[in-house]
């Protein structure tokens, strides 16, 4: 459990976390992060099962007032080891993102949203030289009647590969096939509720492709090339190219 905490002074030190709580008027700054994880046959060589829950909670005193964010996840992760080339990987995930804010001149920002997901992965391993990996997963998101009641649909397929090259050179690439559908009452699909519901995405297809070189000059320098692409929607495609040298000490 990790708790940080900002508040005004009232002439005393103030050691003590919970001293305060989020409705206190000398409140500037909380945020607390609560994460347990539970694992079954964790050391096998045959299946394994990890649950967990992560609690973040923040409040914060802005110009326009208070905001609060909440975000309680659960997740199941189960991971099968077929034979000693293949895995497979199944996780499941339940939870609540919310924000809130004060000031009713903000509150088209606020949102309540339960999100369902589920996501099958399948690997393959050659050595210590190749990895290739395909996944489907499937998630659902519904915003509060309170806030819009906006709710989202994904189907997205990936395929991810990295091979090794030597032991100086790798090369990585990643594409995502994401198919959103989107319904609200009124056009938020470009809003703050619309851009969380939809990941940063558009309705309808959306494409996402990732190439990445790393190249290792010496025993601290490393060499990285990377290029992105994405098509959101209807709009055009986006390209994004960058290189690094990273020195490593």
């Amino acid at each position: 459990m990790q708790i940080s905490k900002k508040s005004l002074a009232e002439g005393l030190f103030e050691f003590n976390p919970f001293e305060y709580g989020l409705a206190d008027t000398n409140l500037i700054t909380l945020n607390t992060v609560l994460a347990n994880t539970i694992s079954f046959n964790r050391q096998s060589t045959k299946w394994g099962i990890d649950i967990s829950n992560l609690r973040n909670n923040g409040k914060a005193f802005l110009t326009y007032g208070y905001e609060t964010r909440q975000l309680n996840d659960w997740q199941l992760k189960y991971r099968h080891f077929l034979s000693s080339s293949f895995t497979l990987n199944i996780n499941t995930l339940k939870g609540i993102n919310a924000l809130f804010t004060d000031d009713v001149m903000f509150d088209n920002r606020n949102y309540r949203i339960n999100r369902n997901n589920g996501e099958a992965l399948l690997s393959f391993i050659r050595g210590t030289s190749f990895r290739i990996t395909t996944g489907y997963k499937y998630e659902v998101k519904n915003n509060a009647a309170t806030y819009g009641g906006e709710k989202s649909i994904s189907n997205s397929l990936t395929a991810e590969t990295k091979y090794n090259i030597l032991q100086s050179a790798s090369l990585t690439g990643k594409f995502t096939y994401n198919g959103l559908t989107y319904s609200a009452v009124a056009n938020t699909a470009q809003s703050t509720i619309g851009y969380i519901m939809l990941d940063g995405l558009l309705p309808g297809t959306n494409l996402l492709w990732n190439l990445q070189l790393t190249k290792r000059l010496l025993n601290n320098l490393e060499l990285n090339f990377q290029y992105d692409g994405r098509k959101p929607g209807n709009t055009r495609t986006i390209h994004t190219g960058r290189a690094s040298l990273t020195a490593i000490f």
